[in-house]
């Protein structure tokens, strides 16, 4: 129960932290600020867009190139452009993909080439039919600009029936990986706000024949139980009842086993008896909470909260997520792991480490000849580990009195290293570290000391996906395609079970 409680701690604490709208902050008393005695309201600045740690950080990781590095900052420092979906199963969809094209696609250029931009409103090219659009405004910009107006009404009201849905242009990638049949069974884990529960349904249903039902199911899960009243929220507009949401730790999902009742023969119809069995998934969602660094653009506060130990921190979260949703997959199931974080501790490491406890049984796909249009950048084979400040290049330079923070898992190899006596001295003496006079030192600056030959995964990391701003004008995103090839060895302990019938 101990090591539960701690884990609920840690995601509500993520949720409650990470997940507001910084756009709505608190209103407080001007006069209240010992800075503005006056009570002026012309000293409010804009969120500060830099922070030299996260520079540090990202530059040595190598997530992009030095030629790229300007280009890519840069990008991160400007506003989100709005993008939504239109409803693919809504009888209105022709209508409303005809008026984007014909009209608004043309009616909103005369303002687009006034602010210095190329187009408007453009479809996204990966995603199929043209049912994704993206406008090179920002959704504060269609609020609050009078010549936008009807754009911004047109938008509103459809949302608001169902007909489209606002969601970030990356956050619509990973449905489109998981493969999803109208017959399948879906766990979307960590669904809320329902944006991606919202277009698995689409899929389902967009795939049935008319006037049929999908013979499959989503079941959307999330731990905050706000979140899944906003979760029912959006996924209300589809009518649908082909959904069930639910409110778990997703760590800890329960292993449902259904009762299928059945007759033993016709000289006994009238008596029936319960068959069990496990309820695994056809496809499982698993986009795990993280430090949510991909969403700068849009959540500007960010970059003032923003350190290394926010990745680090929900490492362990996100192996346990992962291994849940793959243990509760059918063999030969696919399930699709995403962050909105560029960080490799939350991203690579937690995929190599799930792929080192699965053995042969679950498999990394190559996906690079779906969705051709996407721009997306390999996964990284090499990363190092920064932890208050310190880089480390291998676990076995982690002092002793940080392996509780610091894990082998966050390292390319997976590799835990067995002390001897004389590397226990040198941790104590602070040795081996990547410290300049050999402590450990505070939280700033990071410092660095190639004194150990850096660790490179041996798995087929490449075939993840990494979406970057200044690719497609877009947030960041982190995609991984697992298939399950086998049961999971039995060092995966199984969970407690609920019956459904």
């Amino acid at each position: 129960m101990g090591r539960r409680g701690r884990g609920s701690r840690t995601q509500r604490k993520h949720f409650k932290e990470n997940r507001k709208n910084v756009w709505k902050g608190p209103k407080t008393d001007p006069s209240s600020d010992p800075n503005n005695p006056t009570g002026d309201n012309t000293t409010w600045k804009p969120f500060a867009t830099q922070n030299p740690a996260f520079d540090e950080y990202y530059k040595e990781q190598g997530i992009v190139s030095p030629e790229d590095w300007d280009a890519f900052i840069e990008m991160l420092r400007k506003p989100l452009p709005a993008a939504f979906r239109i409803n693919s199963s809504s009888q209105f969809c022709e209508d409303i993909r005809s008026i984007l094209e014909k009209d608004f696609v043309r009616s909103l250029q005369a303002e687009a080439i006034e602010g210095g931009e190329p187009e408007a409103l453009k479809p996204l090219p990966w995603y199929p039919d043209n049912l994704a659009w993206q406008s090179n405004f920002s959704r504060m910009q269609i609020r609050k600009n009078q010549t936008l107006g009807r754009f911004h009404e047109f938008l509103k009201l459809e949302n608001e029936i169902g007909n489209i849905t606002r969601q970030e242009a990356v956050s619509m990638v990973p449905p489109l990986f998981l493969d999803v049949h109208p017959d399948h069974l879906v766990l979307d884990m960590c669904a809320a706000p329902g944006s991606k529960t919202f277009q698995l349904l689409e899929i389902m249903h967009h795939s049935t024949k008319p006037q049929l039902l999908p013979g499959g199911m989503v079941i959307a899960n999330d731990l905050d139980i706000q979140r899944c009243n906003l979760l029912i929220h959006q996924t209300k507009r589809m009518c649908t009842a082909n959904l069930i949401v639910t409110n778990n730790e997703a760590q800890h999902f329960p292993g449902c086993c259904l009762y299928k009742k059945w007759s033993r023969g016709s000289e006994m119809a009238n008596e029936l008896e319960p068959s069990t069995r496990q309820l695994l998934f056809d496809r499982v969602l698993c986009d795990v909470p993280c430090s949510g660094d991909g969403t700068l653009r849009k959540a500007p506060d960010l970059w003032r909260r923003w350190n290394t130990g926010m990745g680090n921190g929900l490492h362990f979260l996100q192996v346990h997520i992962a291994m849940r949703g793959l243990s509760l997959l059918k063999v030969g199931g696919r399930m699709v792991y995403s962050t909105c974080s560029m960080n490799p501790v939350e991203n690579e490491a937690v995929v190599a480490e799930i792929l080192r406890k699965c053995g042969g049984s679950v498999e990394l796909v190559d996906v690079s000849c779906e969705l051709p249009q996407l721009v997306r950048r390999s996964g990284l084979r090499k990363w190092k580990v920064c932890d208050k400040g310190v880089w480390f290049a291998s676990y076995k330079n982690v002092p002793r009195f940080r392996r509780s923070v610091v894990a082998p898992s966050m390292f390319p190899s997976g590799r835990s290293y067995v002390d001897t006596a004389d590397n226990n001295q040198k941790c104590e003496n602070g040795e081996g570290v990547h410290s300049e006079n050999g402590t450990q030192p505070e939280e700033d600056p990071m410092t660095s000391i190639d004194d150990v030959e850096e660790e490179a995964s041996d798995l087929p990391l490449e075939h993840c996906m990494r979406i970057v701003p200044h690719d497609q004008n877009t947030g960041a995103f982190f995609i991984a395609v697992l298939c399950k090839l086998s049961p999971l060895p039995g060092n995966c302990k199984p969970f407690r079970s609920t019956y459904l019938s």
